[in-house]
């Protein structure tokens, strides 16, 4: 569960944003596939319903709402902005969710292949693949212990 992955940082000062309901989690659906994005595979709408947003060091995993950053006034956009606007901008999007993202790599949940990548965030070359969320939460932290 990611929940664990996240909790071993608690000394660490990450930012976890209060857990999604269900109202939250059906609009964000309903808004995502308004679109044209892919809707919460199910792994990470249970995610979220546990934790409605994550950043700590550099990653961001977004969540039904931005999330403002009191400590250095930044803003992590909410899950519904950034794939309106990337699913805009750019046709390598396309069957792609992103939940995601740290300096250099964007975080994307892949319909069609139905597994988790780890994109380069310049020129959207496939890093690593996940067959589950929690895997793919388990190694972006680990690389940043």
């Amino acid at each position: 569960m990611p929940m664990r992955t996240l909790l071993c940082l608690q000394d660490r000062a990450p930012f976890i944003a209060p857990r999604a309901d269900t109202y939250e989690l059906a609009f964000l659906d309903e808004v995502l596939e308004d679109c044209d994005s892919p809707t919460l595979p199910g792994d990470f709408a249970a995610f979220l319903a546990e934790a409605n947003g994550f950043v700590w060091n550099g990653i961001e995993i977004f969540g039904s709402e931005h999330i403002v950053l009191a400590h250095d006034r930044s803003v992590v956009p909410a899950l519904t902005e950034i794939n309106e606007t990337y699913h805009a901008e750019f046709d390598q999007m396309h069957g792609r969710l992103l939940i995601g993202r740290s300096e250099d790599d964007l975080y994307v949940y892949d319909e069609e292949t139905t597994v988790y990548l780890i994109l380069d965030r310049k020129g959207f070359e496939e890093v690593a693949r996940f067959a589950a969320f929690a895997e793919l939460l388990r190694h972006v932290v680990d690389e940043r212990k």
